[in-house]
């Protein structure tokens, strides 16, 4: 174990023994607060008073019985990530797992991994995946916060929320006071931001929000690795009485992603060789465009009834044209390229979703809030493809030539699918005074999906899929500061993407799949530091396994489990110093699971599934040693995890450490560096048996950042 590993084991060690949720931005304590200032440094503040999205009644993650973790917009761009996926590989026990096969988004939870498992929300609304692939939103610029839910989602959003759930909350108008702020960056391969956000009122009960980024970089590779992000946020709000408001939002991504596939392994390890070569063709793309805009209905009835109402439409365009396999000979000394792509996705979603909430005095200090809703939409989706993806090329990586796209097949419209979900859902908190409250949700999600095969129409096919979902838990207040809960929790995954069922799947049902989970929250230090851990048991059932009997038959009567504990940590020891520590350490297998090797069925329960690590950890501190001054610094540690079934094929765990910097000259300036990847580790994000996805090397920005 190396010295940074120590380091951060002993850091969540301390965490797990006082222990929470983190991440926040500390404003001038003596600014008007009308005025805008700019985010002078970072704080380890408590969030557990946040009202967060893990319940739709509006609690707060102090009286959620679940695991929650809310990552502040201020905070996340005042670190410099880069991402959403980069500000939530932060969070308690996520990894990322993103490749530009999967739009760069996919994270594994709680020893579940994809898109499948952990869902993407963008203000609590499910955006279905195609095809594994998902990019929207792209920029930490447009966005006020990030609810991290951990633990099966599904009574949220619908199916595919196993491990959890991310839901990404939008910059909203501002209603009393005037926002304008700008920041210009620079940083290592040409690597330019320019952001701008503006908002306020405007009278006659008008206030608006726009904030718009535009990134770039030419990229760490040799070649071939130009980069560009924009993305555009923009909300008008009408509060017509004191009671009722319309919000009209529309937000844009445009992406044209590193078109990076990752290095080819030489005999098993990896050849530092190859770190900066890409090997993907001339002229190969990843290009994304999304579309999301919906109006936002909220009505304050009474103290007693609320309504809302959202309907929302969503384009998405996906173009793909790259070499994505490489397998070097060591005989030959040459890398053989394989599975020339060429895929267009086109996709649209219209859907509407509306609550009513009922809060009732019951007398006795007890009081109940209950919550019904439905939610419907309906997704239309284009597959135009070049399948069976043929193709090859030999190349010499010592003097190579990319070449260009090679395929015997051309590129038509392979499939078409039409997806409607209808669902109904509710939740109820019965408050027991102040030491106790019942916690409980139902969901109920009906799925009618159409595939129409414009090759083999033989293929096509109608489908009816359910899922029931449910939460139940139990806080107690002990004292006023600590909550005690337990939950059992039930959801669904799909056995891929649900929209992109194949014909060889729809025969198959959805994967149920059950959480206990038990946990303390706490506040102490007079609120200047709060700390959390969980225990969690997750079953996942019905996995599609071959028939030991009849390897030509797949079965769905696969299992597989993870159990573990979280700790979180935060902080504030003096107006100076801060720290935030979190980790976790789980166990995750398969029960009953076997797949098809040269003919053979073989069993694979007790191996852990690939992808998934025994343990994370974060840890992050920040000083003001001087009055302008605040420095900071951010470790996280991921355990090596497995690439295959067979647990033969084993990806290195790695350790990666930035570094920061903050002078603040003013509350209307202040200019930001960041080191990223310090000591330049060499580390995998993503693997298979051939080829590892590098993250990038150490990397430098400077920014300045403005308030108007």
């Amino acid at each position: 174990m190396t010295i940074s590993q120590y380091a951060l084991c002993a850091a969540t060690a301390f965490a797990a023994l006082s222990s929470s949720v983190f991440s926040s931005a500390a404003r001038a304590d003596e600014a008007d607060p009308t005025e805008t200032i700019l985010v002078t440094g970072l704080r380890a503040e408590t969030s557990l008073d946040t009202k967060s999205s893990g319940s739709r009644l509006g609690l707060t993650v102090f009286e959620t019985p679940a695991s929650i973790e809310v990552l502040d917009g201020d905070a996340i761009r005042a670190r410099g990530d880069l991402s959403i996926q980069e500000a939530v590989s932060r969070a308690t026990g996520l990894t990322f797992q993103g490749s530009p096969g999967n739009g760069n988004t996919a994270m594994a939870a709680r020893g579940f991994s994809g898109q499948g498992s952990v869902q993407l929300l963008v203000d609590g609304t499910r955006l279905f995946v195609a095809s594994g692939t998902l990019t929207f939103p792209v920029d930490p610029w447009t966005v006020e916060r990030i609810d991290v839910l951990r633990g099966p989602s599904s009574v949220i959003s619908g199916e595919g929320a196993i491990g959890g759930a991310v839901n990404v909350i939008m910059k909203k108008p501002s209603t009393d006071r005037s926002i304008m702020q700008a920041r210009v960056a620079y940083g290592s391969d040409n690597a330019m931001q320019i952001a701008g956000d503006a908002g306020g009122p405007v009278g006659g009960g008008l206030s608006y929000r726009v904030a718009a980024s535009f990134t770039r970089s030419d990229g760490w590779l040799d070649r071939n690795s130009d980069n560009r992000n924009l993305a555009i946020s923009g909300a008008l709000r009408w509060d017509a009485s004191p009671t009722l408001s319309f919000t009209l939002a529309s937000d844009y991504g445009d992406v044209e992603m590193l078109p990076y596939f990752g290095s080819p392994l030489n005999n098993g390890k990896f050849d530092r060789r190859f770190r900066f070569i890409n090997f993907n063709i001339t002229g190969s793309e990843d290009h994304f465009r999304d579309n999301w805009t919906r109006l936002t209905t909220e009505w304050q009835a009474s103290d007693a009834i609320s309504l809302r109402n959202v309907a929302y439409y969503l384009s998405s365009d996906r173009d793909w044209l790259n070499a994505e396999s490489y397998r070097y000979s060591a005989t030959t000394g040459l890398v053989t390229r394989s599975d020339y792509l060429n895929i267009v996705h086109r996709q649209d979603q219209i859907g509407d979703r509306g609550d009513l909430t009922l809060r009732t005095p019951l007398g006795g200090g007890v009081e109940n809030s209950l919550l019904v809703g439905f939610d419907v939409n309906r997704v239309k989706f284009r597959h135009i493809n070049n399948s069976p993806y043929g193709g090859s090329s030999v190349v010499d990586p010592f003097d190579f030539e990319p070449g260009g796209f090679i395929t015997p097949v051309p590129t038509t419209l392979g499939f078409r699918t039409l997806t409607t979900q209808y669902s109904v859902f509710m939740e109820d908190q019965l408050q027991l005074r102040d030491w106790a409250s019942l916690v409980g949700g139902f969901r109920q999600d009906w799925y009618d999906l159409e595939r129409i095969d414009a090759r083999t129409p033989a293929n096509g096919f109608k489908r009816k899929y359910h899922s029931t979902s449910g939460r139940f838990g139990l806080v107690l207040n002990p004292a006023v500061d600590t909550a005690l809960y337990g939950s059992f929790t039930v959801g669904t995954d799909p056995i891929s993407a649900l929209i992109t069922t194949s014909n060889a799947q729809k025969d198959f049902g959805l994967s149920p799949a059950r959480q206990f989970e038990v946990g303390v929250k706490q506040r102490f230090l007079e609120g200047r530091g709060s700390a959390s851990i969980a225990l969690f048991d997750i079953e996942k059932r019905r996995l599609l396994t071959p028939d030991p009997e009849n390897r030509l038959i797949t079965q769905q009567v696969g299992k597989r489990t993870s159990r573990g504990v979280e700790a979180t940590l935060a902080v504030q020891l003096t107006d100076a110093f801060g720290i935030e520590a979190n980790g976790t350490i789980l166990k995750a297998r398969f029960k009953e699971f076997g797949e098809v090797v040269n003919g053979v069925v073989i069993d694979r329960a007790g191996n852990t599934p690939p992808g998934i690590p025994t343990k994370t950890a974060n840890i992050s501190a920040n000083w003001r040693f001087l009055e302008p001054l605040q420095a900071r610094v951010s470790a996280r540690f991921v355990a090596p995890r497995w690439t295959d079934n067979a647990n033969t094929l084993r990806v290195p765990g790695y350790e990666v450490v930035d570094l920061g910097l903050r002078w603040t000259i003013s509350e209307k300036l202040a200019i930001d560096g960041r080191i990223s990847n310090v000591f330049d580790k060499i580390y995998p994000i993503g693997s298979n048996s051939s080829q590892w996805l590098l993250g990038a090397p150490r990397r430098f920005d400077v920014r300045l950042d403005m308030s108007l």
